[in-house]
């Protein structure tokens, strides 16, 4: 009558399939390291994107005042450093007038100075690619990469380039360079 409510394993019966009860460490671990070397090759991947769109907004923002600065040249003769004097509107995106601080991603330097600036080897726009910083001068020491898009009347006229620093951004600027 014990027999009765006895409950046998299934597994244990038949052993030629008792192997799949379950997972042994080996396999266990076979899974892990192949994970983990899919995130290793992921990872990297993973940054250029996120580089790659964070240069796509530092383009439009650094295309945008280089708009409203040919636009002021125009009508003025002269280039000016500070943007509250521009055909510009950046609120909630970018604060600032001579450097403007944006997404706490980067930072928008035009002309490297205030006021008017004549210096053709200094008319263009400067944009500091150093997350989470929280001035410019301390964006110096930690940038990773920097954009420029040069003014009509500079030495370089219509030029882009983008320069890598620190970290993965040489060779970051050097993808974006050969690509331009």
């Amino acid at each position: 009558m014990n027999k009765i409510y006895q409950k046998t394993f299934f597994y244990a019966k038949n052993p030629a399939i008792s192997h799949f009860g379950g997972f042994t460490l080996i396999e266990l671990l076979v899974v892990v390291l192949i994970i983990g070397i899919l995130a290793a090759v992921a990872l990297p991947q993973y940054e250029k994107a996120v580089m790659k769109s964070r240069l796509a907004t530092m383009r439009t923002v650094a295309e945008n005042i280089k708009k409203a600065e040919e636009i002021y040249y125009m009508a003025n003769g002269y280039y000016e450093a500070d943007t509250d004097k521009l055909d510009i509107d950046y609120k909630g995106a970018c604060t600032g007038n001579d450097v403007l601080r944006c997404n706490d991603l980067f930072y928008v330097d035009i002309m490297g100075g205030t006021g008017v600036v004549t210096s053709p080897q200094s008319l263009f726009i400067r944009v500091h690619y150093c997350p989470g910083v929280t001035s410019l001068s301390e964006c110096y020491t930690k940038e990773i990469f920097e954009y420029r898009v040069w003014l009509d009347n500079s030495a370089n006229p219509g030029k882009r380039e983008c320069m890598g620093y620190r970290g993965n951004g040489h060779q970051f600027c050097n993808m974006i360079n050969a690509a331009q």
